[in-house]
């Protein structure tokens, strides 16, 4: 099997593996438990909190609490801001993932008055539009930090300097699912203004069903479940001690990210490709994105029918689908970025991590190139 689907999730490594494993089979008590300073069930979650607040350099382990994973983090703070409000206006882009965009509608339904900042054809957020956005009764502004297609960067730093200019009251949040554990976070540097940041570890090669939301010092959400007062009263459930435990390796060893040798894979990748298939368009090209990321489309040909063929030849790539079970729709990002239908349905997603190597793009080009019409066009990025 050759794995070039890294943004959907990422294969934990043996030492996340191994530090999961104690708390599977010998130390396998509640955490919650009166006794779990004596059995050290209450060591994962310690651990997972120094380990994230080291890794985003955050005030305090206390900042985080502990989710299933960014999904519910993304709904807990749009469930928390609309709780005792009956209006108000909340901000998001146009290209957000679907657990802050489904969210935000059913505020709309709610009667708050739901903006989405539109992007440019790179897909990074108009900021122009978003300064026009910025009104004094804005109360979330919710913007993604990188861009699970395209792997486009967003201005985090300047749009959170943005809403303290104009908006100070406002909470700005950030799903940060792709960018955590791939690039730089400093939540005390250049992010200082965030207030709310969602992540997952299965993302940073950490265990899947475990992630979490950073709150800045001195900001209140309402519980998201109620029932045994863990995490601090903010999120009951017995605690998941094993995906802790691999949460915080998972951590850890994301500190050492090897940025360069990653966006070197993918630029050698994007040479390669290019010549093999003049035609592609690799999206967002000129901007910056993540290094791990290529996201290209080949004008003519339709790009889940592509993956489809590949997966059946041990060959996992991404496409533009929507990211739910079972669901196949156009990319949002890509229409937002105002590509045409005729190259967008052509997209397919390739994202590395640490265990990819040159040797298995050579495969996945040698597959790819035969599967795609070869139109007369020049090679172009975009």
């Amino acid at each position: 099997m050759i794995y070039l689907d890294n943004n959907a999730t990422t294969q934990p490594t043996a030492r996340v593996v191994e530090a999961m494993l104690p708390f599977l089979t010998e130390c396998y008590f509640n955490a919650s438990a009166s006794t779990a300073a004596f059995t050290g069930a209450d060591k994962p979650r310690r651990e997972a909190a120094a380990a994230m607040a080291r890794l985003l350099n955050a005030e305090e382990p206390d900042c985080f609490t502990f989710t299933s994973g960014a999904t519910e983090s993304n709904n807990w703070v749009f469930s928390s801001f609309a709780r005792g409000r009956k209006a108000g206006r909340v901000i998001v882009s146009a290209i957000e993932h679907a657990s802050v965009a489904e969210p935000a509608a059913g505020l709309a339904r709610a009667g708050f008055e739901i903006v989405e900042v539109p992007v440019d054809s790179q897909g990074v957020v108009r900021l122009e539009a978003l300064r026009e956005a910025l009104r004094e009764d804005t109360g979330l502004v919710s913007i993604m930090a990188a861009n699970n297609e395209t792997g486009v960067l967003e201005p985090v730093a300047e749009i959170g300097r943005m809403i303290r200019e104009l908006c100070p009251a406002a909470l700005f949040h950030t799903d940060a699912t792709q960018a955590v554990g791939k690039i730089p976070v400093d939540l005390q540097g250049d992010w200082q203004d965030v207030d709310l940041l969602s992540f997952s570890a299965h993302k940073f090669h950490g265990p899947k069903g475990i992630g979490g939301l950073y709150i800045r010092p001195g900001f209140e959400l309402e519980p998201m479940i109620l029932g045994g007062g863990q995490e601090r009263g903010l999120r009951s459930g017995t605690t998941n001690t094993p995906a802790l435990a691999g949460l915080a390796s998972a951590a850890s060893e994301a500190r050492d990210l090897k940025l360069q040798a990653i966006r070197d894979l993918r630029d050698i990748f994007e040479s390669r490709l290019l010549h093999e298939l003049p035609e592609a368009v690799i999206h967002s090209g000129s901007v910056p994105r993540l290094p791990n990321t290529s996201y290209f489309s080949v004008p003519g040909i339709d790009g889940e029918e592509i993956a489809e063929d590949l997966a059946a030849s041990c060959i996992i790539v991404g496409t533009g689908a929507a990211c739910s079970s079972g669901a196949i729709e156009g990319s949002k990002t890509l229409r937002s970025m105002g590509i045409p239908h005729t190259i967008a349905a052509g997209g397919l997603r390739v994202s590395f991590s640490r265990f990819s190597t040159i040797a298995q793009l050579d495969v996945f080009l040698k597959a790819i190139t035969p599967r795609c019409v070869h139109p007369p066009t020049g090679g172009l990025a975009i």
